[in-house]
């Protein structure tokens, strides 16, 4: 992929060539799978944590017409160019990015969808780029002050989606449930049909509603290209399918 340029979707461009954390297919999965199970039909108000270059909130912007969307981005120039991204967007209007960590952020309203890429690397040496750092290491943000935050800011029938290296559920599940937050569904992601699921995005919510529902999307097929799951979950936003 080509840092330099925008990545192109079908409604909107994402520049990232100034993000800590480029445009990837972990987190356009994230964002389309939150989209399309969101368990609140009148969707009006979106947060997305740690949004980076801002791709997550746009695909949200999109889906939902009538929302609208804040996102939270605590390395400077990615929040700077996620702003400029929102306002080169088609829900321009509806969009804002606040450059501050989310233990700070203080906002008067609740939200029906929350979703995070969060930090996932909570132990080992950290990058000498320290915005990579950052977003991969928990510089700035541990599991429990992440769901901590959103406990306080999810509506009652809101739902919180987020996607972390598989070897991290347990650490992540259970500083979810001292807050409140129950699984409801897990999405295991395998980068390849003959290869362990790498990553796992999860939906939580107040409602423990019993055994959480559990599936699996393997990305890529043997020849590189997308496949039909994959294409079904991605088309809607991709510029490409």
């Amino acid at each position: 992929m080509n840092y330099t340029k925008p990545f192109k979707m079908k409604e909107f461009e994402v520049a990232h060539d100034q993000c800590a954390m480029r445009v990837n297919t972990d987190g356009c999965l994230l964002g389309a799978l939150a989209a399309s199970n969101a368990a609140v039909k009148d969707v009006t108000r979106v947060l997305d944590i740690g949004t980076g270059s801002g791709v997550i909130a746009l695909q949200l912007a999109q889906r939902f017409t009538n929302a609208f969307v804040d996102a939270i981005e605590i390395h400077g120039p990615s929040a700077k160019q996620a702003m400029d991204n929102f306002r080169n967007s088609p829900y321009h209007s509806r969009m804002v990015c606040y450059h501050q960590p989310i233990q700070e952020f203080e906002m008067n309203t609740y939200y029906d969808i929350i979703v995070s890429n969060p930090p996932y690397f909570e132990e080992g040496p950290t990058k000498s780029d320290h915005g990579v750092a950052a977003a991969r290491h928990a510089l700035t943000l541990d599991f429990k002050s992440l769901v901590m935050s959103v406990s306080g800011l999810l509506k009652p029938n809101g739902s919180f989606w987020a996607i972390l290296p598989c070897d991290r559920k347990d650490r992540f599940l259970d500083a979810a449930l001292d807050e409140g937050l129950f699984l409801n569904e897990v999405i295991n992601i395998k980068p390849k049909e003959k290869r362990d699921a790498n990553r796992c995005i999860f939906g939580l919510s107040k409602s423990n509603t019993g055994d959480a529902k559990h599936r699996t999307i393997t990305i890529y097929s043997d020849d590189q290209s997308y496949t039909s799951e994959t294409h079904e979950v991605l088309s809607p936003f991709y510029d490409s399918l």
